[in-house]
């Protein structure tokens, strides 16, 4: 029964620690983040034909973002130095992960409130057309990036 639980704590690190690494790369890996929303942005403005209002507004959002993004990465840092600290050590403090992990999902939760908040945003200022518009670039991203088995 010990080496059942042992075991499955073994599991469970690992795959806490690939998940950990898979965000700290940054998904995209030879982008960082700030490129990938000037390519987001960039699409959008060409996309969905938007005036110059509405270009201003994006822009807005954009450095928004990315403001925060920047203040966020080194909590994200410190997070992914404590986990290294972990796997190096004899032996893991599940208590020292609890709390990094907690306090990474705190900041997950906070990032994306304050995105959903930036996207209520911009749909506030999109004409009707435009909002469906972006609905089936949304949908064809989806399909292409989550395809069925």
């Amino acid at each position: 029964m010990k080496h059942t639980s042992k075991l499955s704590k073994t599991i469970l690190f690992s795959v806490l620690t690939l998940t950990g690494l898979a965000f700290a790369s940054n998904c995209k890996g030879h982008y960082n983040f700030e490129k990938r929303v000037e390519w987001v942005a960039g699409k959008l403005s060409s996309k969905l034909d938007l005036d110059d209002a509405q270009k201003a507004k994006l822009e807005t959002l954009k450095s928004e973002l990315i403001a925060k993004h920047k203040e966020m990465k080194p909590k994200r840092d410190a997070w992914m130095t404590e986990v290294i600290s972990q796997i190096r050590k004899d032996a893991v403090d599940n208590k020292v992960l609890d709390k990094v992990g907690a306090d990474q999902d705190l900041r997950h939760i906070e990032m994306r409130k304050f995105f959903q908040a930036k996207m209520i945003e911009f749909h506030a200022v999109l004409r009707p057309e435009q909002r469906e518009k972006l609905a089936e670039l949304v949908e064809k991203f989806a399909k292409k990036h989550n395809p069925e088995d």
